[in-house]
């Protein structure tokens, strides 16, 4: 039997293959695929708003009620709202376990209340992320953006001028409305605001889109009624708009109260303007009678006539007076005939033939005639042209009072002769 006295030197002969040998069992352990699964990377998730969707304005301490859609099969476990203000400040705002009722569209639409920040300076940007976390950890992450706005604000007046509240259509007194007339109303919506952030730095105030503008009037005492609806008058911006408003049926002998409301999301505005006290239309119960003269050899004192003093006026008078002015004019087949002008700034409407047929000279009251005025201003004109017996015109004299004026009787100009057109006209 061999003894051997020192082992130690043929050992550390063979350690340089003993370390590969492990070396080469490690490597081959680490081509060896171990089994796993697939993981899902999970569902679908939407977002949005209800009841009109997300938007880019909203005001501090607003109520959002985001929706979460998702369907049910997909194992949400909860959806996590995150908000980042003013790309500074983050937070988690809410954290909501899965739940929610079957919607329109088939998702599963989950209700999350998001409350804007109450202490959040104007126009300043928010971020908000709202993440969808499933049962086996995936997620799906939507967001939205919007600025801090202003509710809306309402008031009575123009810009220029917070006591310039009606324009009575007709022309005449607030204390002349009758039932059936127009009243306009000045209303300064959002005032000094702006409706988009602008591109560079501005102190006026970010205001919220105002989704409508309602008109309501009320008889004496009794309940509010809609008279009718503006839709979307403003985005954000300042707004100065007349609503025209029609005297109801049944307020003669009371008195009529307006009221106006804007609405901007869950905000409203609102102002009521003072009373005003229906009465009996006003009767044109002065009748004149007058006559105008045209061609080479009229008189220079009977051209023109001023409705308001029931005269003629001479021709080398000023033009400010002369509201009805005759004149030689030539028809569409080439015959001469006579016309009628303003010289000022009187108009004039031809009232319609089936109009005239129902008795409107005898029977329209300064009212009726103001109102059609106003409602045919398009149609105004200082120089009706040629004129005919049995024309009616309603008169706006000098850019005031109502007036009806029929044509009696035309005797052309023939050869230089004198024209002649004959009218009578009723006024107040």
């Amino acid at each position: 039997m061999k003894i051997l006295l020192n082992p130690q030197p043929r050992l550390l002969r063979w350690s340089p293959l003993l370390a590969a040998g492990l070396l080469t069992l490690g490597a081959c352990e680490k081509e060896i695929e171990k089994p796993y699964q697939v993981q899902d990377d999970g569902g679908f998730a939407t977002i949005g708003a209800a009841p009109s969707g997300l938007q880019t304005k909203y005001a501090p301490g607003e109520t959002v009620r985001l929706v979460v859609g998702y369907n049910a099969a997909d194992q949400v476990r909860d959806v996590t709202v995150f908000q980042v203000v003013n790309r500074q400040d983050s937070a988690v705002v809410s954290t909501t376990p899965a739940g929610g009722t079957i919607g329109t569209s088939g998702l599963t639409e989950l209700v999350i209340p998001y409350v804007v920040p109450a202490n959040l300076a104007n126009k300043i940007p928010v971020r908000v992320d709202v993440t969808t976390t499933f049962q086996n950890g995936a997620t799906r992450l939507r967001r939205f953006a919007y600025n801090v706005a202003a509710a809306p604000t309402l008031r009575l007046g123009t810009t220029a001028s917070p006591t310039t509240i009606t324009n009575f259509r007709n022309n005449l007194a607030a204390t002349a409305q009758a039932e059936g007339d127009i009243i306009g109303y000045n209303l300064v919506i959002n005032e000094g605001g702006i409706g988009a952030i602008p591109t560079t730095p501005s102190t006026a105030t970010l205001f919220k889109n105002v989704d409508s503008l309602t008109t309501f009037y009320r008889i004496g005492a009794g309940a509010p009624v809609r008279a009718g609806v503006v839709l979307n008058p403003s985005t954000g911006a300042a707004n100065a708009r007349t609503v025209d408003v029609r005297v109801p049926a049944g307020a003669q002998g009371q008195n009529v109260t307006y009221s106006f409301t804007a609405y901007a999301g869950p905000y409203t505005a609102s102002v009521t303007a003072a009373p005003v006290s229906i009465v009996a239309p006003a009767a044109l119960t002065r009748l004149r009678t007058g006559r105008i003269t045209a061609g080479a050899g009229s008189p220079q004192d009977s051209a023109a006539y001023d409705l308001r003093l029931g005269a003629n006026v001479l021709n080398s008078a000023a033009a400010t007076t002369k509201d009805a002015y005759a004149f030689v004019a030539t028809t569409s087949t080439g015959a001469n005939t006579l016309g009628m002008r303003a010289e000022n700034t009187t108009l004039y409407y031809r009232v319609p033939a089936a109009t005239v047929a129902t008795g409107y000279f005898a029977n329209a009251s300064a009212n009726a005639v103001g109102t059609l005025l106003y409602t045919n201003a398009a149609s105004l004109t200082a120089n009706p042209g040629p004129v005919a017996p049995n024309d009616v015109f309603a008169v706006r004299v000098r850019g005031a009072e109502p007036m009806l004026l029929r044509v009696i009787g035309v005797r052309p100009s023939a050869s230089g002769s004198t024209g002649r057109i004959t009218f009578e006209y009723k006024a107040l």
